[in-house]
């Protein structure tokens, strides 16, 4: 239960910085989203299934403060942190080089993805911030994977095994 209400309190504190703080952060248009990339370095430390819930949870969140459209960020956050829980599965996650390279990789692909599905019902946003967002998430993760990590090997954010 601690492990769960840790995990909430995180994704809705790093919801509210998201649209308080990081707006003041802007370079050419462009601001990191905390709460997503929080949720990709979480999907890489945990389980696949603990993936998809946090992605679905934060694309929820996200898609409260988006324009007209609910489900996009659902969808696009839910897809990723599964493929980042994948990920995670096959590489040293001690190691901190290949999962921030990963959430950058992943984070211009959700951007394609939100970018498409908004073309597709004409609602048009600039492709060129996707860049600038993806690479703004990448300096944001090098540092947000290292307090994720610590955070997983916590005693109390370790799942038991049950038989």
């Amino acid at each position: 239960m601690k492990r769960i209400l840790t995990i909430v309190l995180l994704c809705i504190l790093f919801l509210i910085l998201d649209n308080t703080l990081m707006p003041l952060l802007k370079i050419n248009g462009a601001c990191p989203s905390l709460l997503f990339i929080f949720a990709l370095c979480y999907s890489i430390v945990s389980s696949p299934r603990d993936a998809l819930i946090i992605g679905v949870f934060t694309g929820a969140l996200q898609d409260v403060y988006f324009l007209n459209v609910f489900g996009i960020n659902m969808i696009s956050n839910m897809l990723m942190c599964f493929v980042a829980a994948n990920i995670g599965k096959s590489i040293f996650i001690e190691k901190s080089f290949f999962p921030i390279i990963s959430s950058f990789v992943l984070s211009l692909v959700k951007g394609l993805i939100v970018f498409s599905i908004l073309f597709f019902i004409k609602q048009y946003i600039y492709m060129g911030v996707i860049v600038y967002i993806a690479i703004y998430n990448l300096v944001v993760c090098i540092f947000m994977y290292k307090f994720t990590y610590k955070l997983s090997q916590k005693e109390y954010m370790k799942r038991e095994w049950k038989f």
